[in-house]
């Protein structure tokens, strides 16, 4: 009977140091310990996996051991180096940490140190995970690691150095392995292809190497996945198809869209992934780190080494790159973030990922409140109507020329205020929320509680009975605060209520919100109750009941504010005090 297979990544293991792919400065310092007779009794490897932590340990041990070592080097010849190469020396006891980390194991393994090695210099133990063992274990451990008989040599491995006790960390020698360079890693499963007699193409391979993310043991196994297809040759469109990603080209067309502006071709060509069986979340990461390569090439030039990807795709990438300015490139990754972390925990993927997409298409047409302030005429000046078919913005289509902001709604937040040269500074420290009667707010809520009807919320629709009123929305931030009848506040269901309208309001913004819950004028309540679980999101402003009319006066004679009042209509509906006037002021 022929043997059975094996997998590529213990077929072409490394055999001694000189064959460690990416560590040449670890391998260089062991050979020259071993060379020099300068060995530790206790190492200890750690690093992320597959980087070649084991295969170091049994080089190790076969460098110590080799009747035949030169220069620090085993011979991987003889019968002490096949059999450690096999693990079936008797003199180097390979164990598995997660499986063996009971009290009772290392009390045997102490007894059995005592014992003299077989046939060999050196009776040498290697603990995989070694993190894994127990308190116990590491105590019991502990003393043999202090003073270790003459003929012991301990090898340990861990991926999680941190949960080693300080107290096993500082009895032994330790080396840091990195991970493996992508290029490193590209080069290694090419020649490894040539060996197989396989074809692949350089940019195929250059993609394995970056889904392996420094691991070399990860790209070995992925090769093996490709080459179980039966294929000759390695091309992106095999990797495509077996790993469910989304093209290069298909992700440059969609990028494309977006640079011009055209929505409508993004939509179809994100359809045209999601419909493979791509998932939302997937599809999103790729496009990501299709914006972060974007990115790199416009703050660090076309011949930037931080760009990691192959040749074939750098043209491509300059070809589009011009067409976003680094600042729109860095809003629009981290707005993908949030919705990423979104859609993990969302019912209505589908809903949120359109919407992303349609906000980074047409991304220049949107504009902050400041920017719109700066263009309002003063008052009693009419103002210039607006161009048919003309930007808000009057820019490029398709490259912005500031950065895009970090919202999504046509509510946009309340405005810092910045006292001009012409405008005297003003002894007022309280923060004004503005809002146009009638407007935004009352519309937005509208558009709520139709959402609400139509899906399933008629319930808390009826239960609100028409006295909520959204009294402060802030989207850059994604907080909302809803004023409700104080019995709502205290209920004990409330929680699932505020979900229930969180969802509603994101779906109509656009974005994810935040909702605080307080008991509307004039009514008791305690809002903490039905309050969004803390996190690092901006901090939600606690509003005022009642501001004292000299506040509202004084709030009315700020330049900015005057300039809402006399344009739209506006009025000061509350003024909020800092925690504390700064001081020497009042």
């Amino acid at each position: 009977m022929s043997d059975g297979y094996t997998v590529l990544a213990r077929r072409y293991r490394s055999l001694n140091f000189d064959e460690l792919i990416g560590q040449e400065a670890i391998a260089q310092t062991l050979k020259n310990a071993v060379a020099g007779k300068r060995l530790a009794h206790a190492f200890l490897f750690t690093g992320t996996r597959g980087v070649g932590k084991t295969s170091s340990a049994r080089i190790l041990a076969k460098a110590i051991n080799c009747p035949k070592t030169s220069a620090g080097e085993p011979c991987c010849t003889c019968s002490t180096c096949l059999a450690i190469g096999r693990g079936e020396d008797i003199d180097v006891i390979e164990i598995d940490g997660a499986s063996n980390n009971g009290v009772e194991q290392i009390r045997d393994l102490r007894q059995n140190a005592g014992v003299m090695p077989s046939r060999s210099p050196y009776k040498i133990y290697i603990i995989d995970e070694v993190h894994m063992l127990s308190t116990p274990a590491f105590n019991a451990l502990l003393k043999t690691l202090e003073e270790p008989p003459a003929h012991v040599k301990f090898i340990f491995a861990t991926t999680d150095v941190h949960k080693v006790p300080p107290t096993i960390l500082s009895r032994c020698q330790r080396y840091d392995f990195k991970s493996i360079p992508t290029v490193r890693i590209a080069g290694h499963l090419g020649k490894i292809c040539e060996q197989e007699k396989v074809r692949a193409e350089p940019a195929a391979l250059h993609r394995i190497a970056l889904l392996a993310f420094g691991s070399m043991r990860d790209a070995l196994s992925l090769l093996d996945r490709v080459l179980s297809l039966g294929a000759g040759h390695i091309t992106e469109t095999l990797l495509d198809e077996l790993l469910g990603k989304p093209s290069v080209a298909a992700l440059a067309g969609l990028v494309g869209a977006m640079a011009d502006g055209d929505a409508a071709l993004a939509l179809r060509l994100i359809h045209a992934m999601l419909a493979e069986g791509m998932a939302p979340e997937q599809a999103l990461a790729e496009l990501m780190e299709f914006f972060r390569n974007l990115m790199i090439l416009r703050v660090c030039g076309d011949k930037t080494d931080l760009l990691d990807v192959p040749a074939e795709w750098r043209g491509m990438l300059s070809k589009l790159a011009p067409h976003f300015d680094p600042p729109t490139l860095v809003h629009h990754i981290a707005l993908g973030d949030q919705t990423l972390r979104s859609l993990r925990g969302s019912t209505m993927q589908r809903p949120l990922f359109d919407a992303l997409i349609v906000r980074l298409a047409l991304s220049p047409q949107f504009t902050s409140l400041r920017e719109t302030l700066e263009n309002i005429p003063p008052a009693g000046e009419p103002i210039a109507p607006q161009k048919k078919n003309e930007s808000v913005m009057a820019r490029p289509k398709a490259i912005p020329a500031t950065p895009a902001p970090a919202f999504s709604s046509a509510v946009a937040p309340p405005p810092v205020y910045q006292p001009s040269r012409e405008e005297p500074p003003t002894p007022l420290h309280e923060s004004v929320e503005v809002q146009a009667p009638g407007g935004h707010l009352e519309t937005l809520w509208e558009k709520v509680e139709k959402h609400l009807l139509e899906n399933k919320g008629a319930v808390i629709v009826k239960m609100l009975g028409g006295r909520a009123r959204l009294s402060h929305l802030d989207a850059a931030a994604g907080t909302a605060q809803l004023a409700v009848p104080a019995r709502l506040v205290n209920m004990g269901a409330g929680e699932k209520y505020r979900q229930s309208l969180e969802a509603a309001l994101g779906a109509v913004v656009g974005r994810p919100i935040r909702l605080r819950i307080i008991p509307a004028p004039g009514e008791q309540g305690r809002p903490a109750e039905m309050e969004s679980p803390p996190n690092t999101a901006a901090p939600v402003p606690v509003a005022r009941r009642v501001a004292p009319p000299e506040l509202i006066r004084r709030a009315q004679a700020i330049p900015t504010v005057r300039r809402l009042i006399d344009q739209f209509g506006a009025q000061v509906v509350d003024v909020e005090s800092p925690a504390a006037d700064p001081p020497g002021e009042s």
